[in-house]
């Protein structure tokens, strides 16, 4: 088993910006890395966060099915300030809505390290096929 660590992973502007997320701990959903920015951030609310959980699928009997999942997960909340300051002081920023991605992968412990290597990059180049990249970015439907 690896120790978490920090993951550093570029944005979409046009001019890339590496972000640097560092792990915060493990609970009983996984673990979790935030977003760390300096100063930190004023609301940790607004923190951009990545998951990660690995689990054995067991089927309706409470048996093994010889299956492990792995899910990712991508949160990139955005804040707004609803008011202004005139009455002297700025109200706090609140959480507008979130950008979420989550990736499950289920992949059976007999399979071959390579047959694993295969789905995980296949699945990254499915994610820049221009398709895939128009549904996304401009919500584009895919008929």
């Amino acid at each position: 088993m690896a120790a978490a660590v920090s993951i550093v992973i570029n944005d979409g502007a046009t001019t890339p910006v590496a972000h640097t997320f560092t792990p915060i701990g493990k609970d009983d959903k996984g673990v979790v890395w935030f977003e760390q920015t300096t100063p930190a951030p004023i609301n940790p609310m607004g923190a951009k966060r990545i998951g990660y959980k690995q689990s054995r699928i067991m089927d309706p009997r409470g048996q093994l099915t010889g299956i492990s999942r792995v899910t990712l997960t991508l949160a990139l909340p955005s804040l707004e300030v609803l008011g202004n300051s005139a009455s002297g002081l700025t109200p706090p920023a609140t959480l507008a809505y979130t950008e979420k991605a989550r990736c499950d992968f289920d992949l059976p412990e007999r399979g071959l390290t390579q047959e694993r290597k295969d789905t995980r990059v296949l699945f990254s180049n499915l994610l820049t096929n221009a398709q895939v990249v128009s549904a996304i970015d401009s919500l584009q439907t895919i008929y």
